[in-house]
Order: C-alpha cells, then sequence, then structure tokens
C-alpha cells in the first residue's frame, strides 16, 4: 500500500513538473513572438527615419559628383587658357625683341 500511495505521489510530481514547465515554454513561446513584433515595428520606425537621411546622403552624393566634374572642366580650360596666355606672350616678347 504504502508503494502504491508512494507512486502516485511520484506521478502527481511528475505530471506537475510536466505543467510547470510546458507553462514556461508557453510563457517564452508568447514572449518571444511580443518581443519579434515590437522589434519588427521598431524596424519599421527605424527604416521611416532613416530614408530621408538615405535620400539626403544619395543627394549630397550626386552634388559632390557634379561639382567634381564641374572642377575638372574649369581647371582643363583654364590650363588651356594658360596656354594660350603664354603662347600669346611669347609672340610678343619675340616680336619686341
Amino acid at each position: 500500500m504504502a508503494d502504491q500511495n508512494l507512486l502516485t505521489i511520484f506521478v502527481a510530481v511528475t505530471a506537475l513538473a510536466i505543467l510547470i514547465q510546458t507553462g514556461i515554454v508557453a510563457g517564452l513561446y508568447f514572449a518571444s513572438m511580443k518581443i519579434s513584433r515590437q522589434a519588427e515595428r521598431a524596424a519599421t520606425e527605424a527604416k521611416r527615419f532613416v530614408e530621408p537621411v538615405n535620400r539626403m546622403v544619395n543627394t549630397l552624393e550626386n552634388a559632390s559628383n557634379q561639382l567634381v566634374e564641374f572642377s575638372a572642366s574649369t581647371q582643363s580650360n583654364l590650363r588651356q587658357w594658360e596656354h594660350q596666355l603664354t603662347d600669346a606672350l611669347d609672340r610678343f616678347r619675340r616680336k619686341v625683341a
């Protein structure tokens, strides 16, 4: 009889432990789902804030590239004018001399 009562107590304690573990696993599942939804919302909000900055960076990059092209073109033109002016001065000096 004592063995039967001991076996019943053991089965009851084991069943209680399994129920507690099931509750813990279910709690972890629901907590992870909640965290996942919050992370998704946070990512959406972050994307909403980052998109204007990304557009601004792209605009500044395009402006910078255009400025580089303009600077290179201007530098090339100034070198051509310098050569033309140097040639003209050389011709003038030869005529004067």
